[in-house]
C-alpha cells in the first residue's frame, strides 16, 4: 500500500493569521500544480490533493507530491543585473559611454554584469498583470524585493531557491519533512523565516516552538502575503521608502477566500505606473494603509463572487512593517485592522480627496485610531517647515506644485468632512456646529480683508465655474492670479499668527481680536464657552488652522471647490 499522508486543518485552531494565510496560500498552490507542464509530465506518479471548504481543509499527498509542491513555491532562476562598481568573478564586463551629469563630458565606465538567484513566485508571477512580458511585472518584482529583504533576508535562509535553480532533483527540504509525517504533534523550533518577527526565545528565555503540522503551512503564507512600501515626507519635499509593510489576511472563509484571490491580485496588478522605481499603488503614507487597501479590494472582488460583507471572506488584516537593517531583519511594528465597513468607505474616500502625502497621513492616522478628524492638526501645522506650506515654487526641472496639494486638502477636509455630512443641517440651523462656523468666520475674514484692503471681490456667475474676481467699486474685471496673490498673501498672514500662537490664552487674545467679530451674534454665547473650554480651544485652533489654508489658491478657485456660495447663504 502506497506510502500517504492525509492534514487536516481547522481554521479556528491554527495559531495565528500567518497560518491561517498559509493554509490558503497552500490550497492555491496545489490548485496550481494542474496547470503546470512539468507536473503533469511526471512519471513518479505525485499525489496532492487538497479540498477547501469554508472553515476547514483536507490534505493529502505522497512523497513525490510533496516534492512537486516545494518544486513550485521555490522555483527560482537566474536573472542577469549589472553594475559600475568593480566585482570579483564577473559574468561579462562591457565599457560604455555615459555623459557626466555634472560635467556634460562624455566619459567611458566599465560594467559588471552578474547573476542573482531570484524567486520566480509560483503562481504570483503569472497572474501579474502590469507587464505583457514573464516575470516582468513591476507587482512580482517588488514580492521577490521583499523576499531577499525581510522573509529570505538572511542569505542562508535561501537555500530552498539556491538549489533548486533550473534543477528540480533537489528534495532534502521535502525529504526532512516526510521524515516528520507520523509525528505531525511533535514541536519544532519556530524561526523567522517562517514566521515572521519569529526569535528562539522569548523575553524569559523560553524557547519558541510550533507543532510541525502548523509550520507547515508557513512554507505557503508568502504567496498570500500584500507587499506595500511606507514612505516618509523628507524636509526637501521628497519622500523616503521604510522598508515593507506586509499585509496578511486573516482568512475567515478558506473557500471564499482562494475563490476570491486571483482576482484580487490581477485586479491589484493592472497599473503599470511607477513612483520612483515601485508600483504607485504600493506607495502608502501610513502602515496600516496596507491593511485598508487590501480590504477595500477583497471587498470589492467579495461582492462579485456574491458576498455582500468582507467579513465574511476575512477577519482582519494583521501588518507587519519590517526593514532591513545592516545584516538583521527589524520588526518595527505589528498592527490588527478590522475590516468594519464605515472606516472602509472613509478611507476609500480620503484615498480619493486627498493629495498631499503628509496631510493625507494625519488624516488616515485619525481614521485607523477612530480620533475626530481634525485631531493633531493643530500641531501637525504648526511644526510643519514652512517649505511644505508654501506656494508652488520653481527647481531646476520646472514648477513644483506639491505644495498647492495642501491647500487643496485642507479646501478638501471641510468640503468632505464638514459639509458633506450634513449639509442641510449647516445651512438652516439656529446655531450651527463649531467646525461650520469656524471656516465661515475665517472665510469672511479673508474675503472682508481682500475687499476692504485691495477693493477685490468675487463676482458669481450662473455656475461656480461662470465666476471670476471683479474690483469692488469700479465693478471691472481683474486678472485671476492677482486675485490669487493678494487672496494668499492676507490667508497666510493670519495663518502665521495662529500658527505661531500655540499657548491657549495667546491663541485665544488673537482669535477674539481678529476673528471673533465674524462670528454671528446669536452663536456668540455658545462658541465663546468652547473657545475658553479647556479641552475644546485647541480643537478651534486646528479647525481655524485648516480653514484659513482652506482660503489658499489650489490650481483653481477656492470658491469653487469649498461650496462658498452654500456657506455664505447659512
Amino acid at each position: 500500500m502506497e506510502d500517504k499522508l492525509t492534514l487536516n486543518y481547522q481554521l479556528p485552531k491554527l495559531p495565528s493569521a500567518q497560518h491561517r494565510a498559509g493554509l490558503a496560500g497552500l490550497i492555491l498552490a496545489i490548485n496550481e500544480l494542474k496547470f503546470q507542464p512539468w507536473f503533469l509530465e511526471n512519471k513518479d506518479k505525485p499525489i496532492i490533493k487538497g479540498k477547501a471548504q469554508e472553515y476547514s481543509a483536507d490534505i493529502e499527498l505522497n512523497l513525490e507530491g510533496l516534492k512537486a509542491l516545494f518544486d513550485l513555491i521555490y522555483d527560482s532562476f537566474l536573472e542577469e543585473r549589472s553594475t559600475t562598481n568593480k566585482i570579483k568573478n564577473p559574468k561579462e564586463v562591457k565599457e560604455e559611454e555615459i555623459t557626466d551629469s555634472k560635467t556634460g563630458k562624455i566619459k567611458k565606465v566599465k560594467r559588471y554584469s552578474y547573476d542573482v538567484v531570484t524567486p520566480t513566485g509560483a503562481f504570483l508571477a503569472a497572474w501579474d498583470k502590469s507587464s505583457d512580458e514573464p516575470n516582468k511585472g513591476i507587482w512580482i518584482k517588488l514580492w521577490r524585493s521583499m523576499m531577499w529583504s525581510i522573509q529570505r533576508g538572511i542569505p542562508t535562509t535561501r537555500n530552498p531557491y539556491n538549489n533548486r535553480v533550473g534543477d528540480k532533483k533537489y528534495s532534502q527540504d521535502a525529504d526532512n519533512i516526510w521524515k516528520e509525517r507520523n509525528n505531525s504533534e511533535k514541536n519544532n523550533d519556530q524561526k523567522s523565516q517562517f514566521f515572521l518577527g519569529a526569535l528562539a526565545t522569548n523575553s524569559e528565555y523560553v524557547p519558541v516552538k510550533d507543532r510541525a503540522k502548523y509550520q507547515f503551512l508557513l512554507h505557503f503564507s508568502p504567496l498570500v502575503m500584500q507587499v506595500y512600501c511606507p514612505a516618509t515626507f523628507k524636509l526637501d519635499g521628497d519622500r523616503e521608502f521604510n522598508g515593507y509593510a506586509l499585509a496578511i489576511p486573516d482568512v475567515a472563509n478558506l473557500k471564499k477566500f482562494c475563490t476570491s484571490f486571483k482576482k484580487v491580485i490581477e485586479s491589484r496588478t493592472q497599473s503599470s505606473d511607477k513612483f520612483k522605481y515601485l508600483p504607485r499603488d504600493a506607495v502608502i503614507d501610513l502602515v496600516e494603509e496596507s491593511a485598508l487597501d487590501f480590504m477595500l479590494l477583497e471587498n470589492a472582488i467579495a461582492r462579485e463572487t456574491g458576498s455582500q460583507r468582507i467579513a465574511r471572506t476575512v477577519l482582519g488584516v494583521e501588518v507587519i512593517h519590517a526593514e532591513k537593517i545592516g545584516n538583521s531583519i527589524k520588526i518595527k511594528s505589528i498592527n490588527y485592522v478590522e475590516p468594519i465597513r464605515e472606516t472602509l468607505n472613509r478611507y476609500e474616500q480620503i484615498r480619493k480627496e486627498y493629495w498631499c502625502p503628509w496631510f493625507r497621513k494625519q488624516r488616515l492616522l485619525n481614521l485607523v485610531r477612530d480620533k475626530p478628524a481634525w485631531n493633531e492638526f493643530d500641531d501637525l501645522l504648526s511644526r510643519a517647515p514652512r517649505q511644505w506650506l508654501n506656494k508652488e515654487k520653481e527647481t531646476k526641472k520646472g514648477t513644483d506644485k506639491s505644495n498647492l496639494y495642501f491647500s487643496h486638502d485642507a479646501q478638501a477636509f471641510f468640503r468632505v468632512e464638514i459639509f458633506n455630512q450634513d449639509k442641510v443641517k449647516a445651512m438652516t440651523q439656529k446655531v450651527r456646529d463649531t467646525e461650520v462656523i469656524v471656516y465661515s468666520v475665517c472665510q469672511s475674514y479673508v474675503l472682508g480683508k481682500l475687499k476692504s484692503k485691495y477693493d477685490l471681490e468675487w463676482k458669481k456667475g450662473q455656475s461656480k465655474k461662470d465666476g471670476y474676481p471683479i474690483n469692488s467699486k469700479t465693478k471691472v474685471k481683474v486678472q485671476q492670479p492677482d486675485y490669487n496673490d493678494k487672496k494668499y498673501k492676507i490667508a497666510n498672514e493670519a495663518f502665521l499668527a495662529v500658527r505661531s500662537r500655540t499657548e491657549k490664552q495667546v491663541f485665544i487674545d488673537y482669535f477674539v481680536s481678529s476673528l471673533y467679530p465674524f462670528v454671528k451674534e446669536k452663536e456668540f454665547a455658545q462658541f465663546a464657552k468652547e473657545l475658553f473650554d479647556d479641552n475644546e480651544w485647541k480643537k478651534i485652533r486646528a479647525l481655524t488652522l485648516l480653514a484659513l489654508t482652506s482660503q489658499f489658491p489650489s490650481g483653481k478657485s477656492s470658491e469653487e471647490k469649498t461650496e462658498e456660495s452654500s456657506i455664505n447663504a447659512a
